[in-house]
This record gives structure tokens, sequence and C-alpha cells, in this order.
């Protein structure tokens, strides 16, 4: 299978855009991760794959399939430690931050992909979170950005969680980039949506309507939560400027939404432990 990978890789880079087999080589690595991805089977990526998949994010347009195909091989093998690894050694960090400060010329797709290879790669250690740094001011604003794709806030949500986790130079990074109101309107979007599915249903009755909703509605469920872990992780962080953005929040008005009265004494009691 690796050999495949690398023979489709290098037709990529030696072929291009407009060739006859360009998609389906895109294609054909697309589906490969996500043959992986059920298997749970993660090969060991050589070096010479990891280098044609940099040299492919290094001269594609960022919204080419290529760029997308590479972005999604990546993302599921570096599920396995050795990949990670070799990741690291091969820049794929700095990668991830020159795309998404990009981040208006890509789909949301692969907004979405490159959000999973963060979360992927800083999953493993407090060194890992500490590179990925750069990244926080560009996630935040792609959150800023798509208020409305609840996937996007869910993955952002995720990552933004793991980086700040248990890192205080992160944290303070992140509130510095207005990282608390823009969790907090995340979450309460989420529960605004899931309210409104849930009084459709009511007058809803097809059964496709209702399995669609039933999605929408565990969406808002996954940034609901990944809002509110992401919050209560980053008031953990001794710094005086989430003192102060915490303080600054809106967070509406008092008794609109009990969850989210709920939340902000939540995160000022967390505070208040500090």
């Amino acid at each position: 299978m690796v050999d495949r990978i690398e023979a489709t890789l290098n037709r990529l880079i030696a072929f291009g855009p407009g060739t006859a087999s360009y998609t389906d080589d895109a294609a054909f690595l697309q589906n490969v991760a996500s043959a992986m991805e059920v298997a749970g089977e993660i090969p060991v990526l050589t070096e010479a794959c990891m280098s044609l998949s940099v040299d492919l994010l290094e001269n594609s347009s960022p919204r080419s399939a290529a760029t997308h195909a590479v972005l999604t091989l990546l993302a599921c093998c570096c599920m396995r430690d050795d990949n990670r690894e070799l990741a690291s050694r091969f820049g794929i960090f700095s990668l991830c931050v020159l795309l998404l400060r990009s981040s208006e010329l890509l789909c949301k797709d692969t907004l979405l992909t490159i959000f999973d290879l963060i979360g992927t790669l800083c999953m493993s250690s407090a060194s890992t979170r500490q590179m990925m740094r750069p990244c926080i001011p560009y996630v935040l604003g792609v959150m800023r950005t798509h208020p409305d794709c609840f996937q996007l806030c869910f993955s952002g949500a995720v990552v933004i969680g793991t980086l700040v986790m248990l890192d205080a130079a992160n944290a303070e990074l992140a509130a510095e980039n207005d990282c608390v109101q823009i969790l907090l309107t995340a979450f309460m979007r989420g529960h605004d949506k899931r309210k409104e599915l849930l009084n459709r249903r009511r007058t809803s009755y097809s059964l496709r309507c209702q399995r669609e909703e039933d999605e929408s509605r565990r969406l808002c469920d996954n940034v609901i939560r990944w809002t509110e872990d992401a919050l209560q992780k980053l008031v953990l962080a001794p710094s005086p400027v989430i003192d102060a953005k915490l303080e600054a929040a809106d967070f509406g008005n008092y008794g609109d939404r009990v969850e989210v009265d709920e939340l902000m004494w939540k995160l000022k009691f967390g505070r208040g432990k500090m």
C-alpha cells in the first residue's frame, strides 16, 4: 500500500492538474485514507512519502484536489505515532499555518481536514502543542468568519481545547485573539439551533427529515460540549488577559438562557479557584 501511495504522489507531482490521471490520483489518496480509517490499519509512511507530500502541499494551489487529498491522507496516517513523529521532522506543522494564513482561499472541507490534522498532530505531547502555537490565531479566525458552519465550530473547539490544555502560553494567546467570545458565541448558537430543531421536529412527519434533523442535533450537541470543554480548560491558565476577557464577554441577558448562565458561573468559579 505504501508503494502505491508513493507512486500516486509522484504522479501528482510529475503531471499536475489538467492531466487525465490527476483527478483519479487525488481520489485514490482520499479513498485510501477512508479505507485505512475504517479498517483501523495505518501503515508507517516512508520518508519519501512524507517528502512528496510536503512538496505537493508547498507547490499546489490551496484549492486543488491534490492539496485536499494529501491533507486527508496525512490526517489519517498521523493517527499513528511513527507518522506523527515523521510529520514533525518534515515540518507539517508549519505547512498547516501557511495554509490557514490563506484560509479565505480554502473550501470548508479543506479547512475541516486541516483542523483534523492539527488536532491529530498536537494530541501526543506538550512539545507538539507548543510547536502548533502559531496556528491558534488562524483557527480562531476561521471560527470567527464561519460562525454558521457548525462543523468548523465543533472541530475548531476541539483543536483549541487541545492546544490550551495545561499550556498557559497557548491559553494566553488564545485569549488575546478573542477565544472566550468566539467559543461562547458558538456555544450559544449551538443551544439556540438545538432548541429550534427540537421544536421543528414536533411538526415534522417526514422520516428522512427527522433523520437529517437528528444528525444536525448531534452536531449541535458536539458544538455545545466541546466549546464548553475548551472554555473550561482555558480558564485554568493563570493569566490576567483571561480575567479581562472573561469579564468583558457578552453572555447575553441574564435569565434568557439558563445554560449560558450556568456556563458563566462555572467559568467564573473556575477562575476563582486559581
